[in-house]
């Protein structure tokens, strides 16, 4: 379900785009991040896992195999989760479990492929409420589709509902995750080439929370009929 929203937006969309007639691609860390990036917009103690270095060294690996006119998703478990080839044909998924916004900053400049990809597609920023600040994490989406929407068509996913009744969820995300994808939302406007697209409506239940029929029971990842 989450998925297969953001791919019709995309198609529905794609035609609309301009094309983007030229840029000068700054593939390095520090372009990437900027002279000015905030201290808690950076990856923090422990945020750069070991799993986190050994995905982005098999991403870099598979990255210059990529076909071009591929879809690149990009982001945290619930991507990492996700059989991209359900969604589209030419999906490469991108996903790596526990990732942030700070982390994927980090790994933008592996993704040489996005520069021929013919879209991609973001869903990130859950595992940052509990390191960042709203305004650290806008720092850091803005920093993205700057980065990514040079390169390709961007569809970016709000951040999807959490389900507060499980006792390892903290309470009152939902009502931080709301506020935030309205910014997050604005965010994308700004710019042509960025869709945003929020799923939460049809994800969530009567109390607003992420429906337990559309979670592993965990309250955070979706299981197969979320998926679909």
């Amino acid at each position: 379900m989450v998925y297969a929203v953001l791919i019709h937006s995309l198609k529905k969309r794609r035609n609309g785009w301009r094309v983007f007639t030229a840029a000068i691609l700054a593939l390095s860390v520090g372009v990437v991040h900027g002279a000015e990036r905030s201290p808690q917009a950076c990856p923090g103690e422990g945020e750069l896992t070991e799993h986190f270095r050994r995905m982005t060294t098999y991403h870099g690996r598979m990255d210059g195999n990529v076909p071009e006119g591929a879809v690149l998703f990009i982001g945290d478990s619930i991507t990492q989760g996700l059989c991209v080839a359900a969604v589209s044909a030419r999906g490469v998924n991108y996903g790596i479990g526990s990732d942030t916004t700070a982390g994927v900053l980090e790994r933008l400049p592996l993704y040489r492929s996005m520069e021929r990809a013919a879209a991609v597609v973001l869903a990130i920023g859950v595992n940052d409420l509990r390191r960042r600040d709203d305004e650290a994490i806008l720092e850091n989406f803005a920093a993205i589709i700057s980065y990514c929407a040079k390169r390709a068509p961007l569809v970016v996913s709000a951040v999807l509902p959490l389900d507060e009744q499980v006792k390892t969820v903290d309470e009152n995300r939902n009502e931080r995750i709301a506020a935030l994808n309205e910014k997050i939302a604005a965010l994308c406007e700004r710019n042509e080439r960025c869709i945003f697209v929020d799923a939460s409506p049809l994800l969530r239940d009567a109390s607003n929370n992420l429906s337990p029929e559309y979670h592993v029971g965990d309250g955070v990842h979706p299981n197969t009929a979320g998926y679909d």
